[in-house]
């Protein structure tokens, strides 16, 4: 089974590809898409589309995950929330089997892990996710978009 998880900033999109092996293993990788400046917001928003697209295609992916704003957001970009909306119209409209919009507390309960502030201590790097290698060095948004992908493999 491949899962992917995707976290949006105004001028990037981070995106994680788990790849799950038949022995319990998997495979991570973690790549991430630079938004071109010269582009209008249309445009922008069409080639974050068609290029997630493109990699779920590529990569086959059957379930998918985006950590989204959280409802408490003090001042949202509008156009981070733009760009969450495009990508999950992509996922809901792909191939996907199954997906989810993921706040911290619907990320913590799909890894089954107490709501106990535990899930914000794994996004800030104190404390080590699934034994990944030099996990405190990913990017908070990376640590997100893996946990997102680690979550949607559990709907």
């Amino acid at each position: 089974m491949t899962t992917a998880g995707i976290r949006c900033t105004p001028q990037k999109v981070y995106y994680s590809i788990i790849q799950f092996n038949d022995d319990s293993s998997f495979s991570l990788s973690n790549q991430v898409l630079t938004i071109p400046k010269s582009f209008d917001v249309p445009d922008k928003l069409k080639y974050i589309r068609k290029t997630i697209l493109d990699i779920f295609l590529e990569y086959n992916v059957i379930r998918a995950g985006i950590r989204v704003t959280e409802n408490n957001a003090q001042t949202p970009d509008r156009f981070r929330l733009m760009l969450e909306a495009v990508v999950q119209e992509l996922i809901a409209s792909s191939f996907v089997e199954a997906y989810f919009t993921g706040l911290k507390g619907s990320i913590s309960s799909k890894l089954n892990t107490p709501n106990d502030g535990t899930i914000t201590e794994i996004i800030e790097g104190r404390t080590v996710f699934k034994a990944i290698t030099d996990w405190s060095t990913f990017s908070t948004e990376h640590r997100e978009s893996i946990l997102v992908g680690f979550a949607s493999s559990n709907i």
